[in-house]
């Protein structure tokens, strides 16, 4: 696996799927909504300026895209001409947090449903520890790539993504304290 799309990485879950691809060594491309809410702003553009560092990460508009990546993930809800054009040798999905409510045909792209997760995404201390049936983000992350490089495992248009949970209370609270602790200004600034 060597190049990797994704389409709306904005999301909590989008920046830890970029995050860990480039762990792996995979260069990723990533888009970004352009109507924001000023704390997404805020955040995203301090995350930006994190990943901004690898060289394996850069921000691009879809009309910028190659004309094929390994693997493609859409976590964006904007319907984009250009995404009809895409090529993935590995495959293209959609990015679901909840099963769909009706299985449409016109769905040109396979779907995967993400469990639940917990991550370093909420301010309230309460809701950034593991609840039943909850993964930690990049656990999610790890599983989805995975299960997204093996080529036979693509037959269904929805598929729900087993995660295996790798990662225990006490490692999660210190990632989530390092991310933190990367993203002070914010968090700083929610505080005040």
């Amino acid at each position: 696996m060597e190049t990797g799309l994704i389409i709306g990485a904005d999301e909590f879950f989008g920046l830890t799927l970029c995050e860990y691809m480039m762990k792996e060594g995979i260069q990723v491309d990533i888009t970004c909504p352009h109507d924001q809410t000023e704390e997404q702003k805020l955040l995203l553009g301090e995350r930006m300026m994190w990943l901004g560092r690898n060289d394996l990460v850069r921000v691009i508009d879809l009309q910028d895209s190659k004309e094929a990546y390994d693997l493609i993930f859409i976590q964006s809800e904007d319907s984009h001409e250009k995404q009809a054009e895409l090529k993935a040798t590995h495959g293209m999905y959609r990015l679901l947090f909840e099963e769909p409510k009706d299985e449409s045909s016109k769905q040109r792209v396979p779907a995967v449903v993400l469990p639940r997760m917990f991550g370093p995404w909420s301010l309230d201390e309460k809701r950034r520890t593991r609840e039943d049936h909850s993964f930690f983000v990049e656990d999610v992350a790890k599983d989805l790539l995975k299960w997204a490089s093996h080529t036979d495992q693509r037959q269904e248009m929805t598929h729900q993504l087993k995660v295996e949970r790798q990662t225990d209370d006490q490692q999660a609270k210190e990632i989530i304290a390092e991310w933190k602790r990367q993203n002070s200004t914010f968090f700083d600034k929610k505080q005040e």
